[in-house]
């Protein structure tokens, strides 16, 4: 690969991505919606996804204005060579080791900003619960290699000075430190942008505390999905009940499962699906208070989404939570007690005068600390002094 302008068209930069949102492969809408903003500020942004099977060729497509390259892992090399020849900065989202060694050997580490969003720099024993004790004894040992390879690859990237490293969150700012052993020298904290013209605010009123919805991923248990339904069983044996209405949507592997002792029940509907943002949205517009229960976020943007949408919401204070969250916009109840997450509700249904006060705190917070200023420009920025 030689020809840069045949490659990436007109770009300012490359924005690498393992994948990128397709109407059959739904998902990385956090890369996205930054590669639209970015666009629209009139920035020539060229997206690389590493996303296809080894030994197929390179697919070039596009998201409106912006070039879509698809790549096997093994065209990354010359793609990155090319971009370094070009001068172009590279921006890099939830990168693999491999990737993280073509990057540092390949691209000037003053034109590199790499975004970490939880995963790619966590020890896997600290979501331990996600699995049964079989399932830990067979992947112990080749995710303690994948714990090796990412970390031997993150410290790399954490030493070098002139790289900048993203983080979503303070907490997962720390937590790596923990895990990879060594502090990013030149470390940023952004958080994911919360795209307010989609998650419209609407103050919610008294009389919208019966109507609740939880539509989050049932793909595993750190998600916290099963500590709002046993609530909402609990609930369920209380006089009143009758009076919500409920919405339970999401997929994965956990949801039929984690849903079955609620169905039949006439007031709770219960819908095994994906949901795009504007679908999103749309059911955030039709209920009051967002159930989002947690075990464990590095940021939480299905949280934001809810509360910019002016929802209640109902949230566990842990991991990152807190940062985004408090009493003042959302309802805390301690971790891991169902008993208590039914509390929280049932506490929103007796004073429901709360429900003004709590919504347009959410969505007022949500737009101060996650709305363009606090993160798209903030990015904005950081490009132009990697292109300077």
């Amino acid at each position: 690969m030689t020809d840069a302008t045949a490659i990436l068209p007109d770009a300012d930069f490359v924005l690498l991505t393992p994948s990128y949102p397709k109407p059959w492969r739904p998902g990385r809408e956090f890369v996205r919606t930054r590669a639209r903003a970015y666009a629209a500020a009139g920035l020539g942004v060229a997206v690389v996804e590493t996303s296809l099977r080894a030994g197929a060729g390179p697919e070039q497509g596009a998201d409106g204005d912006i070039p879509v390259l698809a790549i096997a892992p093994e065209w990354l090399p010359g793609v990155l060579d090319v971009a370094a020849d070009a001068g172009l900065p590279v921006l890099a989202h939830s990168p693999e080791p491999t990737t993280i060694d073509a990057l540092l050997d390949r691209v000037p580490t003053n034109r590199l900003a790499v975004w970490f969003h939880g995963y790619e720099v966590r020890d896997y024993r600290r979501l331990a619960g996600n699995h049964d004790s079989r399932e830990l004894a067979s992947i112990r040992t080749s995710r303690d290699e994948l714990n090796r390879a990412r970390f031997e690859a993150a410290g790399r990237l954490f030493d070098d000075d002139a790289a900048t490293v993203v983080f979503v969150s303070q907490f997962q700012r720390d937590l790596a430190a923990q895990d990879v052993g060594v502090a990013a020298r030149n470390a940023r904290v952004i958080p994911n942008h919360i795209d307010g013209d989609t998650f419209l605010a609407r103050v919610r009123g008294p009389e919208e505390a019966t109507r609740l919805l939880l539509l989050r991923s049932f793909s595993e248990r750190n998600y916290g999905n099963d500590i709002a339904l046993r609530a909402l069983e609990l609930l369920a044996g209380e006089p009143g009940f009758d009076e919500l209405t409920v919405t339970i949507r999401g997929f994965g592997r956990h949801f039929a499962t984690e849903t079955a002792s609620l169905r039949g029940l006439r007031n709770v509907v219960i819908e095994e699906r994906y949901s795009s943002p504007i679908e999103m949205a749309a059911a955030h517009h039709r209920h009051g208070v967002f159930l989002c229960p947690t075990r464990f976020d590095t940021q939480g943007v299905m949280l934001g989404e809810a509360m910019a949408s002016g929802m209640v919401t109902v949230t566990n204070p842990v991991a990152a939570i807190p940062e985004f969250t408090d009493e003042s916009c959302s309802l805390l109840p301690r971790a891991e007690d169902p008993w208590a997450f039914a509390g929280a509700i049932r506490h929103l249904l007796e004073h429901r005068d709360l429900m003004p006060g709590l919504s347009a705190a959410a969505a007022e917070r949500v737009r101060e600390q996650c709305g363009r200023a606090a993160t798209i420009d903030l990015e904005i920025d950081l490009i132009g002094g990697l292109a300077a």
